[in-house]
């Protein structure tokens, strides 16, 4: 049953194709091509099949419900010209009136912005080798310049309670065509695919020709490879994954591969079963052994499917390569990657760790500027360690390490119960990621900092995070059951916890502290203040109480912001001010306790490992500040995010006497214009993380790290969408440039 092909050409509606087109070829084939008063109608009728706009950024307002509406059943989409529907038309008398770039029609699709990307240092295009649907074809498009679009297409949590947590992976994204510059790197992506797996446009297929096409891509053929598209688009989402049980082998074991298939699609046109055959090789890298190939065929369809492979390889230590090639009977290609190790202990024990001086960090006798990099796989973001792919990391950590990054911050932000769902008993699944993990970056010399909890720490059924000793005591099990495999490890240090807040898990990010209100943390609280004040008498002058107030130490309450007297109206209701200094000292304490504890629970084993805490621009927030927590860390840190004005600020203090501070974290945030749009270009936003890592540096800084290298736009969460040194189709932002020339001078 074919699938219709509706494509919308009008030559009296602004933009279009040059008048060479031959449209009429197209009709020939089989589209259908409408104007833009009848666009509506057919979008209607079409039982599924595929959309073509040959006038992007261009639309006709009028027919935007049906677009969206054909697009919601599972139709696919062919979009031409430039960013799409950018751009609303709307008839005024006799003519067509063309209403300024607006948000509000693509973001019902999910793509939050669109920003220009300059096609200057552009100097070839170049197909993508695992999809690869425009190979051959490159010459058919011009140089021009084109967009990044940025994908906001997670819209739950998987977990809600908590505020790092990933959602649904609804979209695969692909470069479908790559503008290379000089030195080989990928810095643009003319057209994009977009594979829509979950949610509400499942099983559709949107590519995107984010360029004009010039009069030679229709004298080269480009009518019939316009029709070939339309027809991939059409077909729907075929979902693809090839997986080892483990990321990381013992010597001797063997590796189980499963493949799994599914058809997706859901915009007409039959039941969608294919024969696919898959060709599967398994290669040591380093040639120690002899590889392995398989091959198989099977039926893919809309169930879900899975083909269980054991590969008779009795694993060798060494970075092993696994590569699928599947091809469908209609002769659709995938090219898919993956890889595992076989676990090498003298690898991960070469070298000697990294130490601190007073200024900066040392390695091999040399000091090493941190020029760092937050990674977490740019297939599956923060999911990496649950949907392990070695191959991924493997080629992300060598263009980093091409692009001169020496440092990279990862880890656990969110799912920790995924990693230890019962106190004690770690993953085995989890940790061999783990493993494998750092035994990629130690592959391409990149020290790795681990973050094993985010904002506050996991409970485990505790009812205070950081002052149950049932919290503590599990958390130091969750840390021991990673550390005791790496204490041998030399380029692995540890971070306790990103940007943490006391105490209550629900009321991060405060202006200071708040209670869980628990006997653990008023026990303490009590007495932290016998201890600070000595005598009741005492604290009943500091805190302006009478003895009718405060009898005893044991009647001292853990205080709440809304008890406290910040606001002036406050003074007409006689609130006791003076308690909120005890409080927030007494949890910067209390802090200190429980970072100490866990850092000697690491330095049992491994006490050449550094350990750190991460934390963001809070100095005047009341959170635990680096001028504090010094005494229970290794270095110092700061996050340098919202706060563009207050560099220096940041940078001094964070940094203490006698130990190296690092600019942990740094970016720049997503800010919009009033009517929506993004505020600055992405030359504006290179220039801005240049001028953070200088002052970095310049504040006495032993460097800064990234936030992040590749987009994650799996989080319901508009903001990391759009931050990244690569795009979300994977492509370099001209901040990624800035850090490979500072790198490299």
């Amino acid at each position: 049953m074919s699938r219709p092909i509706v494509v919308f050409h009008d030559a009296a509606f602004p933009g279009g194709v040059s008048p060479e087109a031959p449209i009429e070829r197209l009709a020939a084939a089989g589209a259908v091509v409408a104007g833009a008063d009848a666009l509506g109608e057919a979008l209607r009728t079409a039982g599924g099949g595929c959309f073509v706009n040959l006038h992007a950024p261009y639309f006709p307002k009028s027919a935007w419900p049906d677009i969206l509406a054909f697009l919601q059943r599972g139709g696919g989409l062919v979009s031409i010209g430039g960013a799409p529907f950018k751009r609303p038309v709307r008839p005024e008398g006799e003519s067509w009136h063309a209403e300024t770039e607006q948000t509000a029609y693509h973001q019902q699709l999910y793509i939050h912005e669109m920003l220009r990307v300059d096609s200057a240092p552009i100097r070839s295009y170049a197909a993508l080798e695992t999809l690869p649907l425009l190979q051959g074809r490159e010459s058919l498009f011009a140089h021009a310049d084109t967009w990044n679009m940025v994908p906001h297409t997670t819209r739950n949590s998987d977990l809600p309670h908590q505020m790092g947590s990933a959602g649904t992976m609804s979209t695969r994204i692909y470069p479908l065509l790559k503008g290379i510059g000089k030195e080989g790197r990928e810095l643009a992506a003319p057209v994009v695919l977009w594979e829509n797996s979950r949610g509400e446009f499942a099983g559709s297929r949107w590519m995107f020709v984010n360029v004009p096409l010039s009069a030679s891509f229709w004298s080269d053929g480009g009518a019939d490879r316009l029709m070939d598209w339309a027809a991939f688009c059409a077909k729907g989402v075929t979902e693809l994954w090839i997986k080892p049980n483990y990321a990381s082998y013992e010597q001797g074991e063997h590796a189980i591969l499963s493949l799994q298939t599914q058809f997706l699609g859901r915009g007409g046109g039959g039941s969608g079963s294919q024969r696919w055959t898959f060709e599967l090789t398994v290669e040591h890298e380093g040639g120690a052994q002899h590889g392995w190939t398989h091959r198989l065929t099977a039926d893919v369809n809309k169930e879900f499917n899975t083909a269980r492979i054991p590969v008779p390889l009795d694993i060798q230590r060494g970075f092993h390569r696994v590569v699928c090639r599947a091809q469908s009977e209609d002769g659709e290609l995938r090219l898919l990657r993956q890889g595992f190790w076989g676990h090498d202990p003298l690898l991960l024990s070469e070298g000697a760790p990294v130490s601190c001086g007073r200024d900066y960090f040392v390695r091999d006798g040399r000091p090493l500027p941190v020029v760092g990099m937050t990674y977490m796989a740019s297939d599956v973001a923060r999911k990496f360690l649950f949907l392990p792919n070695c191959d991924v990391w493997d080629r992300d950590m060598a263009q980093m390490a091409k692009a001169g990054i020496n440092w990279i911050r990862t880890g656990i932000w969110t799912a920790y119960r995924n990693v230890m769902q019962v106190d004690g008993h770690a993953s085995e699944e989890v940790l061999r990621a783990i493993d494998a993990f750092f035994l990629t970056a130690k592959k391409h010399n990149l020290q790795v900092t681990f973050t094993f909890f985010s904002f506050t720490p996991e409970a485990w059924e505790g009812v205070n995070p950081y002052l149950d000793p049932q919290s503590v005591e599990a958390q130091k099990r969750f840390i021991r059951s990673i550390v005791s495999r790496h204490r041998a490890t030399t380029h692995v240090d540890w971070d306790l916890i990103n940007e943490p807040s006391m105490f209550d898990p629900a009321r991060i990010f405060s202006d200071g502290p708040r209670s869980s209100r628990d006997m653990f943390e008023r026990q303490a609280f009590i007495e932290w203040l016998k201890q600070r004040h000595g005598r009741i008498e005492l604290l009943q002058e500091r805190w302006n109480m009478s003895p009718a107030q405060l009898p005893s130490f044991e009647a001292a309450e853990v205080p709440e912001a809304d008890e406290i007297n910040f606001d002036v109206q406050d003074m007409h209701r006689a609130k006791k001010g003076t308690r909120w200094l005890d409080y927030c000292l007494f949890s910067m304490e209390m802090h200190n306790r429980w970072a100490k504890e866990l850092n000697d629970t690491i330095k049992e084993i491994s006490p050449s490992q550094l350990v750190v805490v991460g934390q963001d621009e809070a100095l005047g927030a009341q959170r635990p500040s680096p001028l504090f927590y010094e005494e229970a860390v290794d270095y110092t840190t700061v996050h340098s995010w919202w706060l563009n004005d207050h560099l220096v600020w940041d940078g001094i203090f964070a940094k203490t006497a006698t130990k190296p501070c690092v600019v942990q974290e740094t970016g720049i945030m997503y800010v919009e214009t009033p009517d929506g749009r993004a505020k600055r270009s992405e030359s504006e936003l290179r220039s801005l993380l240049e001028r953070k890592y200088a002052y970095a540096f310049a504040t006495g800084g032993a460097g800064a790290i990234h936030w992040i290298w590749n987009t994650n736009f799996y989080m319901d969460n508009a903001n990391e969408s759009h931050i990244g040194a690569l795009r979300a189709d994977g492509t370099e932002k001209p901040e990624a440039t800035y850090l490979t020339n500072s790198a490299g001078s």
